[in-house]
C-alpha cells in the first residue's frame, strides 16, 4: 500500500497543480547594484553545512523511493549531486523498513559519490500509532543502508491528517527526537507548513543539529491528498484538503522564525537561483529544492543536469548584480518586503 500511495504522490506532483495559491518569495525583492566592482568569473558559491562542504548553496532536497519509478528518479538525481558536489535526500525510507525488497529504490545512490546523503523518516512513525513504532534497529539500518551523513527526520502532520490512512497521534515526538540526536545527526525538516519560533527552539533543546523550515509557498501536500481523496471519492478528505490547502507559515518567514542559533536549510517553493539567493539574505545556511527538479529527472539526466545548470547561473547572476563575491556576502545584501509576506514578519 506504501509503495502505490509513493507512485500516487509522484504522478500528482508531476501532472497536477499542487501549488500554495500565493509564492512568498516573490514577496522579496532585492536591492540592485549597479556598480557590483567584481568579476563574475571569481564568484565564489561554496558553502559548509555541518561537517559537510558543498559547492553550491543548496541540496537536493528528500523527495522519494519505494517504487522503481523512483529507483530512476533517485538515480538521476544522486548523479547529478555527483556531478555538482551538492547533498541530497531520498523520499521517507518506511516503505523498505516494511519491505527490504525495496532497498535498491534507495540503496542506488551508493552508485554515486555524493558529498552528504540524507536519510529520511517521518516523525508520526517513532511513536506508536495503528502500526509499531519504528525502533532504533529500523533506524540504524536505513541509515546504513545509504551510508548516510544526516538524518532527516521530517513532520508531515497536516498531512497525515488529511490523507486517508494518516496517523493521527503526536504526542511523545519530541521525546523520541531527543533520543535518536544522542546517536545520529538529527535534522527536523517540515513538508510544505513552515515551523514557527517555538518549535525551533524545542528542536534546538531536543538537539537536533538543522533545521530545514520547508514552508509554505511551494508543493502543498493538503494539495495532494485532495486528489488522491478525489480519485476514490473520499469527500471528507477532499473538504479537508481544500481546506488546509494554503496552511502553514511562508518560507521566508519561517526561515526568520528558526533563527535560534543552528544552521538553517530554506526549502518550500523556491524555483529558481534568485530563489536560493533569496533564502540566504533571509538568513537560511543554504536551500533545499525538491519537486523543481522531479520532471526532469523522471524524463532525462541532459534534462535534469541543464536545469541544474540554469539554476547555478541565476544564483551567480544574483550574486553579481548584488556585490557578493561570495555566499558570507550575500548574506548582507540589501533587500525590501512587500505584503502579504511582510504581516508575517511582524508577527
Amino acid at each position: 500500500m506504501i509503495e502505490n500511495r509513493k507512485e500516487e504522490h509522484i504522478n500528482i506532483a508531476e501532472n497536477e497543480n499542487v501549488t500554495s495559491e500565493h509564492n512568498y518569495w516573490d514577496d522579496i525583492r532585492i536591492i540592485h547594484r549597479a556598480l557590483p566592482e567584481i568579476n563574475y568569473d571569481e564568484i565564489d558559491t561554496r558553502v559548509r553545512f555541518l561537517n559537510s562542504d558543498f559547492a553550491y548553496p543548496f541540496i537536493i532536497s528528500s523527495m522519494t523511493g519505494g517504487t522503481e519509478k523512483a529507483k530512476k528518479i533517485n538515480g538521476n538525481l544522486a548523479r547529478a549531486a555527483e556531478e555538482f558536489n551538492i547533498g541530497m535526500g531520498v523520499g521517507s525510507m518506511r516503505a523498505v523498513i516494511e519491505n527490504r525488497n525495496l532497498e535498491d529504490t534507495f540503496s542506488v545512490i551508493n552508485d554515486y559519490k555524493i558529498p552528504a546523503k540524507f536519510a529520511n523518516i517521518g516523525a508520526p512513525q517513532l511513536i506508536d500509532q495503528s502500526s509499531r513504532a519504528l525502533t532504533s534497529r529500523d533506524i540504524d539500518y536505513i541509515f546504513n543502508l545509504i551510508n548516510a551523513s544526516y538524518l532527516i527526520v521530517h513532520f508531515n502532520f497536516l498531512q497525515e491528517m488529511v490523507q486517508p490512512e494518516g496517523d493521527r497521534n503526536a504526542r511523545g515526538v519530541i521525546n523520541r527526537i531527543k533520543e535518536l540526536a544522542g546517536s545520529y545527526p538529527v535534522i527536523a525538516k517540515e513538508t510544505g507548513n513552515g515551523f514557527s519560533h517555538e518549535d525551533a527552539l524545542a528542536l534546538k533543546d531536543a538537539g537536533v543539529k538543522a533545521i530545514d523550515v520547508g514552508g509554505l509557498g511551494g508543493t502543498s501536500f493538503a494539495a495532494i491528498e485532495y486528489y488522491r481523496a478525489l480519485k476514490i471519492k473520499d469527500e471528507e478528505k477532499m473538504h479537508s484538503g481544500k481546506t488546509f490547502w494554503n496552511w502553514g507559515i511562508p518560507s521566508p518567514a519561517s526561515i526568520k522564525y528558526c533563527n535560534v542559533g543552528l544552521p538553517i536549510i530554506g526549502s518550500g517553493g523556491l524555483r529558481n537561483g534568485q530563489d536560493i539567493a533569496k533564502s540566504i539574505i533571509m538568513g537560511a545556511t543554504m536551500a533545499g529544492m525538491a519537486r523543481n527538479f522531479l520532471k526532469d529527472a523522471d524524463t532525462s539526466y541532459d534534462e535534469l543536469k541543464n536545469h541544474i545548470n540554469n539554476i547555478i547561473r541565476d544564483i551567480k547572476i544574483t550574486m553579481f548584480l548584488t556585490s557578493s563575491p561570495n555566499i558570507e556576502s550575500l548574506k548582507k545584501a540589501k533587500f525590501i518586503l512587500l505584503e502579504p509576506l511582510l504581516s508575517w514578519f511582524e508577527v
